[in-house]
C-alpha cells in the first residue's frame, strides 16, 4: 500500500467545518470517517476528491447554542434535542489543553451506551483520535468533539445484566451462546437502532455482556472478537442491509483499538466489554439460521483491497476495507481479506465517487 499522507487530512476535512452530523435523510454523516479511513489505508490522494463529491446530502450545522450544563449530563444522555448542546459542550471542553483526559473521562461514562447512533458515535471518535495521535490540529479536535457529542446525544444502552456469572468464554464460544431475537419480534426493515430495541425479546440477552472476560490480553481479545465477526460477515451477509449491519460489528472494534492507547486500561477494557455486547446485539437482531451467506470466500491481497475501495466509493466499503487491512496486518487471519470483496459485491457503488474519479 502507499505511504500514509496525514498531511492531506485537514485539507480534506475543511469543507466539512460548517456542516453538521446528519444527512438530509436523517442518517449519520459518514464523510469525515471515510476521509480518515482513506488516509489510513494509504489512499490519501483520493480523500479530498472523495469528500468534495459527497458533501451534497449533509445538512448544514445549525446556529450555535449554549453548551450543555455539565452538572446535568446524565439526564441529557440519549436526548436528541440536546445534540447541539452536547456539540457546544465538547467543542468548549476540547478547545485547549490536553484532549486525552477528556476522552478518557467521557469514553468511560458513555461506554454503556456505546451503540449510540448504530455505534457511529464511537466510530467517529475512533477516527478522530487516530488522526489526533498523528498531529494535534483544530480540525481534528473538532472531529473528536463531534464524535463524542453524537455518542452522548444518541446514547443507547442495550439490555445488560452485570450480575450474570462470567463464563470466561472465547469469542467463538460466546457467539454460539448469543440468543437471537425471534422472527416475529424483529423490526429489521428500518433503522438499525430500531432493530436493536427488540433485544428484550431475545432470551436473556442481558447476560451476553458477561460471556467474555476482558481481564486478559486486551489486544488479542479485540482481534479475536473482530475475527469472529469477519466470519459472521461471510456467513450472514446476503443483502445490502446485512452488509451495512455487520460492517459495524467489525468497525466498532477497530474504533475501540484506535481509542485504547489514549485512555486508561480500565476505560479500554470497559469499551471492549460493551463493544462485544454491541456486536453481539447486531448478531442477535439480524442473523438467520440456516446461514444465508456465501460462506468461505477467496481472499484478496491487501493492495487489491485498498485500491478497489476508492473506485467503489461506498463509505461503508471504505471504512470496512481499512479496518480489515489493519486487523489482517496485526493477526494474519485471512478472513479479514475475504470480507471487503463481499461487501463490495453486496453494496452499490457510489456514483459520486465515480464522478470524482473522472472529473
Amino acid at each position: 500500500m502507499s505511504p500514509l499522507r496525514y498531511d492531506l487530512l485537514d485539507t480534506a476535512l475543511e469543507p466539512l467545518e460548517k456542516l453538521g452530523p446528519l444527512m438530509s435523510n436523517g442518517f449519520v454523516n459518514h464523510v469525515p470517517m471515510a476521509a480518515e479511513a482513506l488516509i489510513a489505508m494509504g489512499q490519501g490522494e483520493a480523500a479530498g476528491k472523495w469528500v468534495a463529491a459527497n458533501l451534497g446530502d449533509i445538512l448544514p450545522e445549525r446556529d450555535p447554542v449554549a453548551p450543555l450544563d455539565g452538572s446535568i449530563w446524565e439526564g441529557a444522555l440519549g436526548d436528541p434535542t440536546q445534540l447541539d448542546a452536547w456539540r457546544s459542550f465538547f467543542r468548549h471542553r476540547l478547545a485547549s489543553g490536553a484532549w486525552e483526559p477528556v476522552l478518557d473521562q467521557w469514553a468511560a461514562r458513555l461506554a454503556p451506551g456505546l451503540f449510540a447512533a448504530a455505534a457511529h458515535g464511537i466510530i467517529r471518535v475512533g477516527h478522530g483520535v487516530r488522526a489526533l495521535g498523528v498531529e494535534d490540529t483544530a480540525l481534528r479536535r473538532r472531529e473528536l468533539a463531534e464524535g463524542l457529542a453524537l455518542w452522548a446525544g444518541s446514547y443507547q444502552p442495550l439490555p445488560t445484566d452485570l450480575d450474570a456469572p462470567s463464563l470466561n468464554l472465547t469469542p467463538a464460544e460466546a457467539l454460539l451462546q448469543v440468543p437471537l431475537v425471534p422472527a416475529e419480534h424483529r423490526r429489521n426493515s428500518g433503522a438499525i437502532t430500531t432493530a436493536l430495541e427488540q433485544l428484550d425479546h431475545a432470551d436473556r440477552f442481558g447476560a451476553v455482556i458477561s460471556l467474555i472476560n476482558v481481564q486478559g490480553d486486551l489486544q488479542k481479545l479485540a482481534h479475536e472478537i473482530a475475527a469472529e465477526f469477519a466470519q459472521v460477515f461471510q456467513d450472514r451477509v446476503h443483502t445490502p442491509l446485512t452488509a451495512i449491519v455487520f460492517t459495524h460489528a467489525i468497525t466498532v472494534v477497530g474504533a475501540i483499538l484506535n481509542i485504547a492507547p489514549y485512555v486508561s486500561d480500565a476505560t479500554a477494557r470497559r469499551l471492549v466489554s460493551y463493544g462485544w455486547q454491541a456486536a453481539a446485539g447486531l448478531h442477535a437482531a439480524y442473523s438467520e439460521y440456516p446461514t444465508p451467506g456465501p460462506g468461505v470466500l477467496v481472499p484478496e491481497t491487501p493492495d487489491q483491497i485498498a485500491s478497489a475501495a476508492v473506485p467503489h466509493g461506498d463509505d461503508h466499503v471504505i471504512k470496512l476495507s481499512e479496518v480489515c487491512l489493519r486487523f489482517f496486518a496485526a493477526s494474519g487471519d485471512e478472513r479479514f481479506l475475504m470480507v471487503p470483496g463481499h461487501a463490495r459485491a453486496m453494496l452499490p457503488t457510489n456514483s459520486c465517487a465515480e464522478i470524482s474519479e473522472t472529473s
